[in-house]
């Protein structure tokens, strides 16, 4: 054995771009090599926003293909909903969209252990606040100065309500008559 230095990649020099795994575990079979080049290509080309707008000529001489080859695995890629297309003035915009899963595989198939398959994917959560924290504040807030906070739920829906009523009435077909 040489005592040669191994030189790793190294992630931090943003030479880099991610590819979900969902790709080739779920499309795989059905893109082929092209479409999997394509899709890579387009991902390589990405902005933070996920869009890109190469035209079918650099692609082609990116991953060494035909251009004709690139537009029917652009129209392969659409057809399965992992990118979505769209003209703006003299170029295609391409948009990689969200990739799921239709199907976890077992750690018998994939070799991996079944760790990943118990957790939520909280990615996706949003960061505002939403109804259901302004309930959960409002609950420690009532429950620091000792109020019941299901009166105070109940009263506020009910002032809700009435406001409701008041600001925009309902009119219902008797009215009319």
């Amino acid at each position: 054995m040489s005592d040669e230095k191994i030189k790793v990649r190294d992630l931090r020099n943003g030479d880099w771009y991610w590819v979900s795994k969902v790709l080739l575990d779920e499309y795989g079979d059905k893109l082929k090599p092209i479409g999997i080049a394509i899709y890579n290509c387009l991902a390589a080309h990405a902005n933070q926003e996920g869009f890109c707008f190469p035209s079918h000529q650099h692609i082609a001489n990116k991953i060494g293909a035909s251009i004709s080859s690139v537009q029917r695995g652009i129209r392969d890629l659409i057809k399965l909903g992992i990118i979505r297309k769209s003209r703006r003035r003299y170029h295609n915009v391409y948009f990689l969209l969200k990739l799921d899963r239709s199907y976890r595989p077992n750690s018998k198939e994939i070799g991996q252990s079944d760790r990943h398959i118990g957790h939520t994917d909280r990615s996706d959560r949003s960061m505002g606040t939403t109804n259901k924290n302004k309930e959960k504040d409002l609950i420690k807030k009532n429950y620091a100065r000792g109020e019941k906070t299901g009166d105070n739920l109940n009263e506020l829906k009910s002032k809700l309500i009435e406001k409701m009523s008041m600001t925009s009435p309902k009119r219902t077909a008797m009215d009319d008559t």
